[in-house]
């Protein structure tokens, strides 16, 4: 497996983590909403997904296809009910 590859989706996936519970980096400029920051990052995820499908290896297209639905599933079951 490439390593920088696993760390670009461990690490974008950890950000949406934080993001989607409120946690952003100190010094982030100008207090973005953190479930926009969370959504920004899932969907590059799931960018990443879609432009490399057909050219991973098995263990990061495995990475990848568990931690994208996992993020998401988080970020959907977290989303404010009116």
């Amino acid at each position: 497996m490439n390593e920088h590859f696993a760390s670009l989706v461990v690490g974008l996936a950890h950000q949406a983590e934080q993001a989607i519970h409120g946690r952003l980096p100190e010094g982030t400029p100008g207090a973005p909403d953190a479930r926009q920051v969370a959504r920004t990052l899932i969907d590059t995820l799931g960018m990443l997904e879609e432009k490399t499908r057909g050219r991973l290896g098995p263990d990061e297209a495995r990475l990848l296809t568990e931690a994208l639905p996992a993020v998401r599933f988080r970020f959907a079951s977290t989303e404010p009910r009116p």
